[in-house]
């Protein structure tokens, strides 16, 4: 069965297809051999879950976009009257790609659980990443003659920011970020260490098709040309706050793009923070998943206020640490409900309040998280310290 749909979704069709195929003619050899219906069952989905691979890097909405024509399909056809052999084919090659996409389903619902990566806090306690930019004429503006962006960053804790790239950092920055702190942990935990882009890529669940080795340039370009100075910068060995002075996060970086090779060395207060663990532990999964930029950024401020026992959240600090750039209020409150909204679908929250001025302004956000988030510091020590191994 052809779907519409774009090429990366009819290439998946295609391969469910092809998958599809083997499945239907497995559980035909297996029903020569015994009649034992529990057993074909259980063997054609363990088979399934193997086929279930390439679809693991896709996102579940995707997933089920993906099912909604199959499913429809199904429907229409099994209920004919009229079933012939070309229709009851039809129906076994549909059942078999809707339990292979119900597996990835399942697959990924259980990955949006693990708590595979760490995030160092003080990048989330400061605006260090905004869920959108200003337009280039807005960023035109305000960068300086050099190209470099130099900004006052407010939040929940202010920052002096600089890019020497003159770009804002995204939630896509954010990821390859957990992504370097994953390889840090898996390469021996040395302030200087080296990867490749595919180590990184696959370190954060993400396929190397397509121009990703392009984005994946730009991002760690613009990681590498980031100073800041955090006001409040919290250092975990004194265990107090602190104004930094200016600093590079990464202190050195360097990209060989003939052997798409990085080199880094982290920060002094980065690897020293890393080392003892000043972190929030939380899925990769989970985070590609999220269709919203916004929803990505507000992900990370949940996660880290709730393990501090914090759940309210003052909206005019809310709005400036997530950076939603808009010039009506109303938009950037809109944008910041509908974060909620997604999270609470994702069970991240259980729950949302927005407390409002007169009724109209939102002034406050209470949240309650959900039951496995609140058990995200006793977890702390089942970390998953490999990227799942469907995927490797």
């Amino acid at each position: 069965m052809k779907a519409g749909g774009s090429k990366l979704s009819k290439s998946i069709l295609n391969n469910l297809e092809k998958n599809a195929q083997i499945l239907v003619k497995s559980r035909k050899d297996l029903a020569k051999y015994s009649k034992d219906e529990v057993m074909i069952k259980g063997q054609i989905e363990l088979e399934a879950e193997g086929f279930t691979k390439p679809l693991l890097y896709k996102s579940i909405s995707e997933l089920k976009r993906i099912s909604v024509p199959l499913i429809t399909r199904y429907t229409e056809i099994a209920l004919k009257d009229n079933q012939n052999e070309e229709v009851t084919e039809e129906i076994q090659l549909l059942q078999h790609q809707i339990l292979i996409l119900e597996k990835a389903i399942q697959i990924k619902q259980k990955q949006n659980r693990q708590l595979s990566h760490n995030m160092e806090r003080n990048f989330i306690d400061h605006p260090f990443i905004s869920s959108s930019s200003p337009n280039e004429e807005t960023l035109q503006k305000q960068r300086k003659k050099d190209g470099s962006l130099e900004v006052n960053k407010t939040g929940f804790r202010n920052m002096h920011y600089n890019n020497s790239n003159g770009k804002l950092l995204l939630p896509t920055d954010a990821r390859n970020m957990l992504g370097i702190f994953k390889l840090w942990e898996q390469k021996g935990k040395s302030q200087s260490f080296e990867f490749t882009f595919n180590e990184l890529l696959k370190c954060v669940q993400v396929e190397a098709i397509g121009g990703e080795y392009n984005n994946l340039f730009d991002s760690l370009s613009n990681l590498g040309q980031t100073s800041i100075v955090m006001e409040e910068f919290f250092d975990a060995e004194a265990k107090k706050r602190m104004r930094t002075k200016i600093h590079n996060p990464f202190q050195d970086m360097e990209i060989d793009r003939t052997t798409n090779t990085v080199s880094v060395m982290l920060s002094n207060n980065l690897h020293k923070n890393l080392l003892i663990g000043n972190v929030v532990p939380i899925s990769i999964s989970l985070f590609n998943d999220l269709a919203s930029p916004t929803s990505r950024a507000l992900y990370l401020i949940l996660v880290n206020k709730a393990k501090d026992g914090d759940l309210m959240l003052d909206v005019e600090q809310l709005l400036p640490h997530l950076g939603l750039h808009s010039s009506e209020k109303s938009k950037a409150y809109s944008h910041m409900q509908r974060a909620f909204e997604e999270l609470q679908s994702f069970d991240v929250i259980q729950s949302f309040d927005i407390v409002r001025k007169e009724r109209r302004v939102p002034v406050q956000v209470r949240f309650i998280p959900s039951d496995w988030l609140l058990q995200a510091d006793s977890m702390d020590n089942q970390l998953q310290f490999n990227t799942p191994t469907l995927l490797g």
